[in-house]
C-alpha cells in the first residue's frame, strides 16, 4: 500500500459533468482501492470536507481569492510564466505540499500548471497527469479567432509561454501521462520517449437508457461551458445548425447540460434549447435523445462527453477534429462529420433510422464495457506507482 498526494488546481463536486474533473475522479477512486489517497486543490472556497467522494482519506482546500488571482497572474507574466500558472497559484498550498511532502510515496500533479508546486527534494514517485499539451491548445484557439480580436494576442502570449514552461518543467517528472498519443510529436524533441505515457480516458458503464422512437427530439451536449471549446461550440450549434434543422423538426430541442456562467444561460436560451446547469443524475436528461453531440473544433486530447454518451448507449456524433480514431469504430459504434451540412444530415439519418440508431446504441454501449473500463485505467497507474 502507498501514500498518495494528488494536487490539483480543479475542485472536486458531485456534479461531474467537466472532463478533467471527471478524468481526476476516476484516478483518484482507481488508485485508492489498494492505497491511501489525499487530495489538496485550490477553490474559490475553502472546505475540508470530502463530500461526495468517500474514497479520499483527506481533502483539503485552499481559497485563492480574485485579488490574489490578478496579482499572481501579473506575476507570472513578468516572469515569463504562463498567466495560468498565476491564476491557480496558492502560497499556502505550496508550504503545506512542501512540509508534508515526505508523508508521500506518489505525488501526481494534475495538469501542467500544477508542476509550480512540485517540491525540489521530493525523493518519492512525481506524475504530472498532463491530459492534453496545452501550448497545442493554446494554438488551436489562436487561430480560431480573427486578426482584429484583441483576445487573439493574449493567447498567443499564453501559447509562447506554455510551450516555453512546457520544456522546462516536463523532465522534471518520473512519467508525463497524457491521453492521446497526439503529443508524441510535439514533446519528441524535448521529452524523453520513455517518459511518456498515455492512458486513455475510462467510464462507469451505465444503464442504457436510449430506445429509438419517432418521439425523441432532445440533442444533447455535455460539458464545462465556461471552458472556450464547448462555449463556442454551443453557440455555433444554436446559431448555424439547430435553426435547419428545426425547419424540417420543429420540436427538435438543443439540450445544454453542464457549469454555464449567468451570462452564458440567459445568451443560449431558446425556445429550442434548455440550459440545465450541472446535473448529477444524467438518465432523465438522456431519455428520449436523438443524439449526443461533439462539435468541438478546438481540442487536443480525447472528449469525455463522447464516453459519457457511449456509457449511456447514446447514439453520439463527433467532428473529424475529436474522434478517437484508433479506438472507436466510425459508423459502427460513432458517427463522424466533417462540416455543418454533414452535421445536419447524419441527425436525421438517426431521426428516421430505426436499425442505425439502436445498432450505434449497442456497439457504443458494448465498445465502453469492453475497453474503457476503470479497471484498464487502474492497472496503467499502478504499474507507474511500482
Amino acid at each position: 500500500m502507498q501514500k498518495i498526494l494528488f494536487v490539483s488546481s480543479k475542485n472536486l463536486t458531485g456534479n461531474l459533468l467537466d472532463g478533467a474533473e471527471i478524468r481526476m475522479y476516476q484516478i483518484m477512486k482507481s488508485l485508492s482501492e489498494k492505497n491511501d489517497l489525499d487530495f489538496v486543490c485550490v477553490d474559490s472556497n475553502s472546505s475540508k470536507k470530502n463530500g461526495d467522494i468517500k474514497f479520499l482519506r483527506n481533502k483539503i482546500v485552499f481559497r485563492i481569492s480574485f485579488f490574489s488571482r490578478v496579482i499572481n497572474a501579473l506575476i507570472c507574466l513578468i516572469k515569463l510564466n504562463p498567466i495560468q500558472n498565476g491564476l491557480f497559484y496558492s502560497k499556502e498550498m505550496s508550504i503545506f505540499i512542501d512540509k508534508n511532502k515526505n508523508n508521500y510515496d506518489v505525488i501526481i500533479f494534475h495538469l501542467s500548471r500544477c508542476a509550480l508546486y512540485l517540491p525540489e527534494d521530493f525523493r518519492g514517485i512525481k506524475i504530472l497527469e498532463a491530459s492534453d499539451l496545452a501550448s497545442l491548445r493554446y494554438s488551436q484557439i489562436v487561430n480560431h479567432f480573427s486578426f482584429f480580436n484583441p483576445v487573439k494576442y493574449l493567447f498567443w502570449l499564453e501559447k509562447i509561454l506554455q510551450k516555453a514552461y512546457e520544456k522546462k518543467i516536463f523532465d522534471l517528472f518520473d512519467k508525463v501521462v497524457f491521453v492521446s498519443k497526439n503529443e508524441l510529436f510535439e514533446t519528441k524533441n524535448f521529452l524523453k520517449k520513455n517518459k511518456i505515457i498515455d492512458i486513455a480516458n475510462s467510464v462507469e458503464v451505465q444503464k442504457k437508457v436510449f430506445s429509438h422512437n419517432l418521439k425523441n427530439n432532445k440533442i444533447i451536449f455535455v460539458g464545462n461551458i465556461n471552458y472556450l471549446p464547448n462555449r463556442i461550440a454551443c453557440y455555433n450549434f444554436i446559431k448555424e445548425v439547430l435553426p435547419k434543422i428545426n425547419i424540417e423538426y420543429p420540436k427538435v430541442v438543443f439540450h445544454i447540460v453542464g457549469k454555464i456562467s449567468i451570462i452564458d444561460k440567459f445568451m443560449l436560451r431558446n425556445s429550442n434549447v434548455i440550459v440545465h446547469g450541472p446535473i448529477k443524475n444524467l438518465n432523465n436528461v438522456f431519455k428520449n435523445t436523438i443524439c449526443g453531440i461533439c462539435n468541438i473544433e478546438i481540442a487536443t486530447g480525447l472528449q469525455n462527453k463522447i464516453f459519457t454518451y457511449m456509457s449511456y448507449g447514446l447514439p453520439t456524433i463527433v467532428s473529424k477534429k475529436t474522434y478517437p480514431s484508433s479506438m472507436i469504430k466510425k459508423n459502427n459504434q460513432i458517427l463522424v462529420y466533417h462540416n455543418n451540412k454533414e452535421l445536419i444530415k447524419l441527425i436525421f439519418e438517426l431521426i428516421k433510422n430505426k436499425s442505425l440508431s439502436n445498432k450505434l446504441s449497442k456497439n457504443s454501449h458494448d465498445c465502453i464495457k469492453k475497453k474503457f473500463s476503470l479497471k484498464k485505467m487502474y492497472r496503467k497507474y499502478i504499474d507507474l506507482i511500482k
